[in-house]
């Protein structure tokens, strides 16, 4: 399942939920003051890479 983040539009608690793709923006309520005004914010995720070590191997 992936990891949506949210804000509520009342408080502007950010707030993160595990939830299935065809739920992530269904019944939300605020974590903190209840509100359904939510809305999910775009999220970005890093990557690893391959760095080059001294012998010219990768890391």
């Amino acid at each position: 399942m992936p990891l949506y983040e949210y804000r509520c539009q009342t408080c502007g608690k950010r707030f993160e939920m595990l939830r299935r793709m065809s739920d992530s923006d269904r019944d939300l309520r605020c974590p903190e003051c209840e509100s359904k005004e939510v809305e999910r914010l775009l999220s970005t995720f890093a990557t690893g890479g391959c760095t080059p070590n001294a012998s010219g191997g990768f890391t």
